[in-house]
């Protein structure tokens, strides 16, 4: 009996100090999103959309506009690296959908279906005019998609940059589970703690490839309650939106494409486990793009040599190319 007495106190104080950990890496989650805001401000326009604010980072100033739609969870600031080089030919807006970057978030969990009308209101309450050059990478792919559909009359060219396919989800094996799985780990990963911990010098957090000048609220940004809320639910339901824009979208005539796809080998891939598992997702992943490509009667498909799925990280000069050659022919 006293084992059982001794077992149940051990119980109760983990418990207890679980619960004390959680609360206090939710306190300072919270207080650290808030000064993080206060600390780094928009680099962009904010705009009103329906009550709510939209960042648009905007730069340069020529006709077409280049308007780049980031990946699941990603802010502006990841295509950063992008813009002094497009910005010398042309005008570039880096969009920050509802719960990302600086955008306000929106109590929606498939929030991601409205993008595409967020993006069209703010750019032309922001006097932003077509034609546009869409480019979406991964999940940003199906807001470039939804726009084009909905508004093919105001878009010029479009750059897929590894992008997600809507009926992906039925090609990957166990994608559904595999999905919930991850987003349930990261769910459970305590930010507020991560953070102490490196406001403290006791850890760094990585930073994605950006500017030296961003690597600080490229931090910021990762760690934030808008960007961990709107990823969960966007990664939670990834299969379903993924549906929903098969229903609402299709093919895109003759709006000219270029489809970006990485490598067979991800250059990270160093185990022979790594690398026979990215020559497995590739043998589906390619057909996928395959597909993209063939959504326009004017398409063109590169494999990005060396390049993992964020292409604009490992071969950032291809994905300015491949804009920029749209950029000139919309302008001939």
């Amino acid at each position: 009996m006293e084992v059982v007495r001794l077992l149940k106190r051990s119980f109760a104080a983990a418990a207890i100090t679980t619960a004390a950990l959680g609360a206090a890496s939710a306190a300072y989650q919270t207080w650290g999103s808030v000064r993080d805001r206060r600390r780094y401000p928009p680099p962009g326009r904010m705009v009103d959309v329906d009550g709510r604010r939209i960042h648009l980072w905007t730069a340069g100033d020529r006709a077409p506009t280049v308007v780049i739609i980031p990946a699941l969870g990603e802010s502006s600031v990841d295509f950063a690296i992008l813009l002094p080089a497009l910005v010398k030919e042309t005008r570039t807006v880096i969009f920050d959908r509802a719960g990302l970057g600086w955008s306000d978030p929106v109590w929606n969990p498939i929030a991601q279906l409205n993008a595409a009308d967020d993006l069209h209101t703010a750019l032309h309450r922001a006097g932003i005019e077509p034609p546009y050059i869409l480019a979406g990478h991964s999940m940003g792919g199906y807001i470039v998609h939804l726009f084009a559909a909905e508004h093919p009359e105001e878009v010029a060219g479009i750059v897929f940059i590894d992008s997600s396919h809507p009926d992906q989800h039925r090609r990957f094996p166990n994608y559904h589970w595999g999905t919930l799985k991850h987003a349930a780990m990261r769910r459970a990963k305590w930010f507020g703690l991560r953070r102490l911990a490196r406001d403290l010098g006791l850890a760094e957090e990585p930073s994605s490839l950006v500017p030296p000048e961003y690597a600080e609220v490229a931090v910021a940004l990762s760690l934030s309650d808008r960007r961990r809320r709107t990823s969960w639910w966007e990664l939670a339901l990834r299969a379903q939106i993924g549906s929903a824009v098969s229903r609402r979208s299709g093919p895109l005539g003759d709006i000219p494409v270029t489809v970006l796809t990485c490598s067979e080998v991800d250059p990270t891939a160093k185990t022979p486990q790594q690398l026979t598992a990215c020559r497995k997702h590739f043998r589906t992943w390619y057909p996928l793009q395959v597909d993209l490509a063939n959504l326009s009667t004017d398409s063109k498909h590169v494999v990005a040599e060396n390049a993992g799925h964020y292409i604009h990280h490992d071969q950032p000069e291809l994905v300015v190319e491949a804009i920029l050659d749209l950029v000139r022919r919309a302008r001939t």
